[in-house]
């Protein structure tokens, strides 16, 4: 089998049939690439075509978002380019498919059974009238007078005659009973039917069954022999995505975390995805694939008396300068835990999963055929990564209550860990959700999984009677003292460290005596000045404190801005 392009010719030289035709054929999805937004997707019919030039139409429902159309079919077979062709005409049921074909039968017997409990009920409402018109009868009888029927002239056929009058009341009477139960049920056998018939179109309708008119592509095919064969249709669409998510695990005991990874399907659209070999990609083939083109600037000299653009430039000029010189604000690399709407599943049997390696770019072939539901989403378990990590308590005394266990782990795994939705949980309670960022390979990250209760913040500014404490002192000389620590009220001694942020200074006129007790065991931590780090053992029941001092001198008239 080849691969046609849409620039291929007809071949005009090969003997044509007596007259050409017309191949409507059903072609399902069967092959998908997905990426991160759009596909490129596959969709595959078997067709006989006869000797000749023909034209074969292949059924689209999503035609309106099939791109770069491409035919593929055997040897020997010329295809002209796919045109679309919009409310071509098709009998009713043309294009079923096996579980249509059955819906449509079920279906269909619904509809005969609804006529037949229809009928029933009607046949069993007629009955009721022909009773009630022979008890009108009988009424009329027993009534008298000039519209009554007159009693027999002969007094010795009276009481026969009465006799009968009862004995038929009697038996109308009866057969009116069974009469209306036999509706009642009749009714109830026609709500079953209907409901029967909901049931079975709800079915129908759920397998998205063709109508009875439909858009396809058109195109000319042209082959010198008859030939029977699959053909295959090759376009991109934007009406699928895909994206990863996680639920972690950390084991405290043994210092294993395991990553379940999932990856969730959305396809948008008439498509129906039904047993769909996918590939899941990370390359993004609407990136753009050149590069920028440069003009000429040149440099110029502006005379403000004659130009008024020369101030606004300046300033322009001056707001670049200065985002240049301010740092971006380091990250601290910890995932924040926050509960957002990350969809999970339970313990699902893990497929395996074969990755493959483009560059930068990674495909995941999913080892089953893929199926999405009418609501167009479907949550996939991938595999699951084991990952070894070391924990540290860590702590923040001046704006937590209490520790939090961070794991710090490298990504051995020989793949990138992609960004996406994670759930997080510590021995198998549920810490929060959040976010993974992208983890390259060999990278080292770190995650954090919740609140650390029995390791409890403590934090005093002691200096709190020696008057101002805000972020703005105009005396010359200021000094202040502040303790900072960590309380454990668990059963066992505990490893904690305690970051805090003190005070530097980067200008002159600014002088300040930083006394630490005791001292840091790590200093500007990530190269960030000020950040230090202590690694404080903590015994059950006892608490830890670090006591800071800082005197500031600056000259006077100036404004000091710092908080501790």
């Amino acid at each position: 089998m080849k691969r046609i392009l849409l620039t291929t010719a007809i071949c005009a030289t090969l003997p044509l049939a007596a007259h050409a035709e017309d191949i409507l054929i059903r072609a399902d999805l069967s092959a998908a690439t997905v990426f991160a937004a759009g596909a490129d997707v596959t969709r595959v019919g078997a067709v006989a075509i006869p000797a000749g030039r023909h034209r074969l139409l292949i059924a689209m429902p999503d035609m309106d978002a099939a791109e770069l159309p491409q035919i593929t079919g055997p040897e020997g077979v010329r295809f002209g380019p796919p045109q679309p062709v919009y409310g071509h005409p098709i009998e009713e049921g043309a294009l079923d498919n096996a579980a249509q074909s059955a819906a449509r039968s079920a279906l269909e017997v619904a509809e005969d059974a609804v006529a037949e409990a229809q009928d029933a009920l009607t046949e069993g409402a007629a009955a009721i009238r022909s009773i009630e018109t022979q008890q009108a009868y009988i009424a009329a009888i027993l009534r008298g007078g000039e519209n009554g029927v007159a009693m027999p002239e002969d007094l010795t056929q009276v009481p026969l005659f009465l006799a009968t009058l009862g004995a038929e009341t009697e038996r109308l009477a009866a057969e009116m009973l069974t009469a209306q139960i036999a509706r009642r049920d009749f009714a109830e056998a026609l709500s079953d039917a209907q409901q029967g018939f909901a049931d079975a179109a709800r079915t129908f309708q759920a397998l998205t069954p063709f109508g009875t008119q439909i858009n396809v592509f058109a195109i000319d095919v042209t082959t010198a022999d008859p030939i029977e064969a699959d053909v295959a249709l090759e376009y991109f669409t934007r009406n699928a995505a895909w994206r990863p998510s996680y639920e972690l695990d950390l084991d405290t005991d043994t210092g294993a975390l395991a990553i379940d990874r999932f990856v969730t399907l959305q396809t948008y659209g008439p498509a129906r995805w039904q047993d769909v070999e996918v590939v899941f990609s990370t390359s993004d083939p609407q990136r753009s694939r050149v590069p920028s083109e440069l003009s000429s600037i040149p440099a110029r000299l502006i005379d403000p008396a004659q130009d008024g653009r020369a101030e606004a430039l300046s300033r322009v000029a001056e707001g670049a300068a200065f985002a240049d010189a301010v740092p971006a604000p380091a990250s601290s690399g910890i995932v924040q835990l926050g509960f957002g709407n990350a969809a999970m599943v339970g313990a699902v049997s893990s497929p395996v999963i074969t990755a493959e390696f483009a560059g930068l770019s990674v495909s995941y072939l999913y080892p089953e055929p893929v199926s999405v539901a009418a609501n167009g989403e479907v949550l996939l378990a991938f595999d699951t990564l084991e990952l070894a990590v070391e924990t540290e308590n860590r702590a923040v005394p001046r704006w937590d209550e209490t520790a939090f266990l961070v794991a710090m782990v490298e990504n051995d795994t020989g793949e990138p860990i992609l960004p996406g939705s994670a759930r997080f949980y510590r021995d198998g309670a549920l810490m929060g959700d959040g976010s993974l960022p992208l983890i390259a390979i060999g990278a080292e990250a770190e995650m954090a999984f919740g609140a650390l209760d029995h390791l409890q913040l403590t934090w005093i500014d002691r200096s709190l009677a020696e008057g101002d404490r805000g972020l703005f002192v105009s005396s010359n000389t200021q000094s202040r003292g502040i303790a900072f620590g960590v309380e454990n009220t668990g059963a066992e001694a505990e490893t904690v460290r305690i970051l805090y942020a003190t005070p530097f200074a980067e200008q002159e006129d600014l002088e300040l005596d930083l006394t630490l007790s005791p001292r840091p065991s790590e200093e500007d931590i990530d190269d960030q000045r000020g950040i230090h780090g202590w690694d404080i053992e903590v015994a059950s029941g006892e608490e830890e404190t670090i006591e800071m001092t800082v005197d500031f001198e600056f000259p006077d008239g100036q404004i000091l801005v710092w908080q501790p």
